[in-house]
């Protein structure tokens, strides 16, 4: 029986209770967290699971208003079911992130499969059969997408277009002679922006003129703008990347955090670590949470420290300062 309990989303009766052996899965909270509120988007607005992801101003929302009860819960569910086996060989932990990996994966399946042998009338394939096990069980997306190719998808977007519209968050589908409009127009602007690219602009015969030196200025200072940039995308490219499990649709994005929450977080999972320490799956994974919610924290320091240098030098300059809303720590 696959149970979230103690958490509020999970039954209200206890029925661990009859369960002697259990399986832990455990997730970095940093992901868990908005994965609930994901499947709590769905839910209010009579959609699907694991359909859509929920819009990044409807997390930020939510985060700030949940976040502190949401990763106490977290830990919660961890300790209660940490402490409910006496006997260790009664519980497997397994850890999401090593179980959604195409090389541990197998090893994770793997573990699972001897675990579940322990008991009495209980088969399972054999450790060669695991990795095919894994591929079709786990990574269900990809093999679609290997099966299918672009219809899986081209489907999927369809139907997932088709729902939306049906729950109001977008228009209903135009009719063929609107759809032909749209692209008639669509290819005019474009027509019209290439004819602006290529011809000469018009400019104002007494406004001052713009010698090659002042232009090649302001072209080395864009160069340096985006190389300060640069280093702070690959950073948030390389998270998301580490931390991209989900196959819902909708626009890919980090969720963000505070630096107050980050360091919550970090507090949170420390706690649990100390406490479980000799435990060697679940440390591991609680020591990689650490590290990622540390690099998350430092790339906010750093993105922050970026603004305050900036609205320094515009002072200086006697340039208005840059808006500061702009901070991704907000």
């Amino acid at each position: 029986i696959r149970t979230y309990y103690p958490h509020f989303i999970a039954s209200k009766v206890d029925l661990t209770s009859e369960f002697i052996r259990s399986i832990l899965v455990v997730r970095n909270p940093l992901n868990a967290v908005p994965s609930l509120h994901n499947f709590v988007y769905e839910s209010e607005n009579k959609l699907p699971e694991h359909f859509i992801r929920a819009p990044s101003d409807a997390w930020l929302e939510w985060r700030d208003k949940n976040f502190a009860t949401e990763i106490s819960s977290w830990a919660i569910h961890i300790r209660s079911w940490m402490y409910r086996s006496e006997n260790k060989s009664d519980r497997l932990v397994i850890s999401f992130e090593r179980l959604a990996d195409e090389n541990l994966g197998p090893l994770e399946v793997t573990r699972l499969a001897e675990f579940l042998c322990r008991e009495d009338g209980v088969s399972t394939r054999q450790p060669e059969d695991m990795p095919c096990i894994w591929w079709k069980v786990v990574n269900f997306k990809n093999l679609a997408m290997l099966l299918q190719n672009q219809q899986w998808n081209w489907g999927t977007r369809r139907l997932r277009q088709r729902k939306l519209q049906e729950a109001g968050f977008l228009p209903p589908p135009a009719s063929g002679e609107k759809i032909i409009a749209q692209i008639q127009e669509d290819a005019d602007a474009k027509r019209e922006a290439a004819k602006d690219a290529d011809s000469p602009h018009q400019t104002d015969p007494n406004a001052p003129q713009i010698t090659e030196d002042q232009m090649m200025a302001m072209k080395k200072k864009q160069q340096e703008q985006q190389q300060q940039q640069q280093p702070f995308l690959r950073e948030q490219e390389e998270l998301l990347s580490e931390n991209s499990f989900s196959i819902r649709g909708g626009a890919k994005y980090l969720p963000s955090y505070t630096e107050d929450q980050l360091k919550m977080a970090i507090d949170t999972i420390s706690n649990l670590l100390f406490e479980f320490e000799n435990e060697q799956t679940l440390s591991a994974a609680l020591s990689n949470y650490i590290l990622d919610a540390k690099k998350r924290l430092d790339l906010i320091q750093k993105e922050n420290e970026h603004v305050k240098s900036n609205i320094a030098a515009a002072v200086e300059g006697g340039a208005p300062p840059p808006n500061e809303n702009s901070s991704p720590s907000t």
